[in-house]
């Protein structure tokens, strides 16, 4: 569906300008019939679809669909190959999430492709100006004209120095064999900040990295709502939501913006592995460039009581300490990201940041288990951490030598510290403030119910397909008394799906909403790890080896010991069913049942997390484990013999040890979200930090309050 609307609503184009913008549009709908005629060959007509599609005039629903197959949500492009000629008609979404600054893709028949992009004026920055025709713009100081700074990106620009782009038409070509036939050869340009596929001649040499192959490419968007129709229709949802949702508002006519800001790119080069993020310019603007799509759809939009959400989390918090010491470690490894990678640039590499959060985890343990200084990391000073960075690593076959860490690591991190060691305080400061956990748990608490109400609303429709999902990111920094949370169908104009939901909404009891939500907490993996420990903790390996040698595991019928370990697992899990745990748990104990040997081992691994676990008061990661096992003393010797064996990593011949392989077959892999869950494939904190702002837990907890309090 074609859509010519300006990003703002004023319209101040002359009549000439007007006239002229559809003259162009013209003149490119012949050009485009004329490259399809030379490559297939058939006869031109009048496609009127097509030429409506170049017409800045044509708005919906005046324009004509050119196809029965509906459009994604962001409508279609025209695509054409920089070396002349029509590619295709492409979901603009597609082509931002592939083919913007810094992005490769095998598109068409089969070839290699990115965008025709080159460097900026301004170093980290692409220009756009070649590689796209735009459609419209706007400045962003009239989208947030309440803002001073944008705070969707990591990057907090002055709203006044940034500009909206809406492309008409993406430009690419094929770096295989390079515009004028020459082989590509991949450069990393560090004087510029951006990506080359020939070597530029403009450029020092020493200013060069050479990439063994074409970078991995994420692209980092934000979405904000550009307007909503005048006639929506209401409903109050407070009574059977017990006050946390105030109303669903359907809208036939909601506009929202997606807009990607930068290029995560992770590059290969001859000597190392790294990261570079490239943002994007427009040079004739001289504007720092977000580049997006109109989404325009049905939407069904929720207010959720902030107050309400408040009065849930103290709640929850007064009961379980654990998921708060979590969130903590949540928000320190968002502030990393943020802080240290993005804003300060100290962590080199996307793929530095984990192994670091590791390391300050392991490093919360020694504080945690130790008799003097700091009771944990958060009552740390720099020079704390500092202190304690030797003893991670004793020896090669030690600690966290058994994650693979080395001396070289380690030091790295010592001048981490000596370098952005206020940075890390002011971070480590932030995770300390209860008021500031609060405020970020409840911000995850939202983040986690609009993936809850999608999901919700996905598997309640008649269409049963995916819903796009927005909600208020900057909630937090505003002082209005609800948040907003909209789902919406993910077909240009809609499918009706959306509204479908909303009349069912009418038809529901008071309960079934917040039990519908609250299923999509309930994680089956999650219920598969949490029966697995208790099981292994409350029975002796001996016993459920056992079990598993009598075929009862392998033949699928019920063992009354497990669905017992299985109802008692809380309400983190109410909603889960048992039969559809059962046969990922039994896959499970197979394997680590697989011998008596292995049996024995793990049942002692599930009794030490427990314990550490307590010991802590957070959940335990697998380097927590390996700490906790290298520290215990083990009575019975065929399990010290079996720690010894998967400890050695010169055992076998392997690299690296196995111990860590085989402690994370009984730790927890969905501690915050998985896809079981909460997680999604398409969401605004994607590719940093998804999971750490989603909790299965938390919002299982703080509907189960709502639902009688429990």
């Amino acid at each position: 569906m074609s859509d010519q609307t300006p990003l703002s609503e004023a319209d101040d184009l002359t009549q000439e300008e007007r006239l002229l913008a559809r003259l162009n549009g013209l003149i490119q709908y012949q050009s485009d019939l004329l490259d399809k005629v030379q490559r297939n060959r058939f006869r031109p007509y009048c496609h009127i679809p097509d030429l409506f599609e170049l017409d800045p005039e044509a708005t919906r629903p005046f324009s004509v669909p050119g196809t029965f197959i509906s459009e994604q949500v962001g409508g279609n492009i025209s695509v054409v190959n920089a070396n002349g000629g029509f590619l295709a008609n492409e979901p603009l979404d597609l082509m931002l999430g592939s083919f913007l600054p810094g992005g490769y893709k095998r598109r068409w028949e089969f070839d290699l492709w990115t965008g025709d992009f080159g460097p900026s004026s301004r170093r980290g920055f692409a220009d756009i100006n070649d590689g796209l025709r735009i459609r419209t713009s706007s400045q962003l100081s009239e989208i947030l004209s309440q803002s001073e700074e944008e705070r969707y990106t990591p990057f907090e620009h002055p709203v006044d120095e940034v500009s909206v782009y809406i492309p008409q038409q993406f430009i690419v070509w094929n770096p295989s064999v390079g515009k004028n036939g020459e082989h590509t050869h991949y450069y990393w340009d560090s004087a510029n900040g951006v990506v080359r596929n020939q070597k530029p001649e403009d450029v020092p040499e020493e200013e060069l990295t050479k990439l063994k192959s074409d970078p991995t490419s994420q692209f980092l968007w934000f979405k904000h709502p550009l307007g909503r129709g005048d006639s929506p229709d209401s409903l109050d949802l407070s009574t059977m939501t017990g006050g946390l949702i105030e109303q669903g508002e359907f809208n036939s006519d909601a506009t929202f913006l997606k807009a990607y800001y930068a290029t995560l790119l992770t590059l290969y080069g001859e000597e190392r592995t790294f990261s570079e993020v490239i943002r994007y310019h427009h040079e004739e603007d001289d504007a720092t460039a977000f580049v997006g799509s109109r989404e325009e759809s049905q939407v069904l939009m929720f207010d959720i009581d902030r107050s309400k959400v408040t009065e849930l989390l103290d709640k929850v918090f007064q009961k379980e300490t654990p998921l708060f010491r979590d969130l903590q470690f949540s928000l320190l490894y968002r502030r990393l990201w943020d802080r240290l990678f993005f804003q300060e640039e100290a962590l080199e590499h996307a793929f530095s940041v984990t192994p670091f959060y590791r390391a300050l985890i392991a490093v919360d343990y020694l504080f945690s288990m130790g008799s003097d200084g700091p009771d944990s990391l958060f009552e740390a000073s720099v020079n704390d951490i500092k202190t304690r960075l030797p003893s991670l690593l004793p020896s090669r076959d030690r600690r966290l030598g058994l994650l693979d860490y080395d001396d070289g690591k380690i030091s790295t991190y010592e001048t981490l510290l000596d370098e952005y060691g206020d940075s890390l305080e002011s971070i480590i400061e932030e995770c300390a403030d209860g008021d500031s956990v609060r405020q970020f748990a409840e911000h995850v608490f939202v983040h986690s119910l609009k993936h809850g109400l999608a999901s919700w609303a996905a598997e309640y429709s008649a269409g049963g397909g995916d819903f796009e999902a927005w909600y208020d990111v900057n909630f937090v920094e505003t002082s209005g008394e609800t948040v907003e949370i909209g789902i919406y169908d993910s077909i240009q104009g809609g499918a009706g799906v959306s509204r479908e939901v909303f009349d069912d909404l009418r038809e529901l009891s008071d309960t079934e909403l917040l039990s519908g939500l609250a299923e999509q907490s309930s994680c089956h993996i999650g219920a598969t790890e949490e029966t697995l420990v208790s099981l292994l903790k409350e029975y002796s390996g001996e016993y459920v080896f056992d079990l598993a040698q009598t075929n009862e595991i392998a033949s699928g019928r019920d063992v009354p010991e497990f669905n017992d370990v299985f109802q008692d697992l809380g309400v983190d899990f109410s909603y889960a069913r048992y039969d559809d745990v059962k046969p990922l748990l039994h896959r499970r104990l197979n394997r680590i049942a697989e011998t008596r040997e292995m049996a024995r081992f793990y049942s002692v691994v599930a009794e030490t997390y427990t314990t550490t676990k307590e010991q802590l008061n957070r959940t335990p990661r697998p380097v927590d484990l390996v700490f906790a096992l290298e520290d215990r003393t083990f009575f019975d010797t065929r399990v010290r013999e079996t720690y010894r064996r998967f400890a050695n990593r010169r055992s076998q011949r392997r690299d690296l040890s196995e111990l860590a392989e085989r402690i994370e077959e009984v730790t927890k892999q969905c501690i915050h979200a998985c896809p079981d869950c909460l997680k999604r494939d398409s969401c605004t904190h994607q590719y940093r930090y998804q999971e750490q702002m989603l909790d299965r837990r938390l919002l299982a907890r703080a509907l189960a309050v709502l639902d009688g309090g429990k």
